[in-house]
């Protein structure tokens, strides 16, 4: 029984995988077509592939990948309140206003930094300068670490001091009443699920220029 299953999810996954591929491969092809006959576009088909390829994970796969992680319910944080397990609460409004303020500021800073292919060529060549290249050509340093632990490092320190400026304090605010104190578990649970995915998000984006400069 476990094979025939296993078969047929694999034809699921190619059902679902081919066509996406083809779909996309259909908008890259047109839109170099549009932008350059109609729009007079000097940008390469790699760079209108990066435009299409990045829109798609910021734009849609980001968002969903932070809301994803927020359900699971994984977090230490989101389950317990004041040491009882509670299933995660689903979003109110205040919660999908947090939610979309965090990506409203990220997704356009995304999109600048890794929607050009000259920024990835630029990064790269400073990197090349200042560290020189490895027995494989590459750049001797860790780059894409270098993104994703700064990308966590810089959302932990914004944390950290909203926490010093809101509360006064580094550490997670004592005393708050029950309801208080599940508002901030939930708001904390949203906000970690964002770090998560914003640092996941930068490295394929990061590794989405590797595939186009190949």
């Amino acid at each position: 029984m476990e094979e025939p299953k296993s078969k047929l999810q694999v034809i699921k996954l190619l059902a679902i995988t081919l066509p996406t591929v083809f779909v996309m491969i259909l908008i890259w092809l047109t839109a170099v077509y549009i932008g350059g006959t109609y729009f007079e576009s000097e940008a390469s088909a790699e760079q209108f592939l990066l435009w299409i390829l990045s829109g798609a994970v910021i734009c849609i796969g980001y968002p969903i990948a932070s809301r994803q992680i927020s359900r699971l319910g994984d977090f230490h944080l989101n389950r317990k309140i004041t040491h009882e397990v509670q299933e995660v609460p689903k979003f109110d409004k205040s919660d999908w206003l947090f939610f979309l303020l965090l990506h409203a500021i990220t997704i356009p800073l995304l999109l600048w930094v890794f929607s050009d292919l000259q920024h990835h060529v630029r990064i790269y060549d400073f990197f090349v300068d200042k560290f020189g290249r490895n027995y494989k050509g590459a750049p001797n340093f860790p780059i894409v670490l270098a993104f994703v632990f700064g990308t966590f490092l810089l959302l932990s320190l914004f944390y950290v001091l909203f926490l010093k400026i809101k509360y006064g304090t580094f550490n997670e605010p004592k005393d708050l009443s029950r309801e208080a104190e599940k508002k901030f578990r939930q708001k904390q649970g949203i906000y970690f699920s964002f770090v998560a995915s914003t640092s996941l998000t930068v490295m394929l984006l990061y590794y989405l220029k590797i595939v186009l400069l190949v």
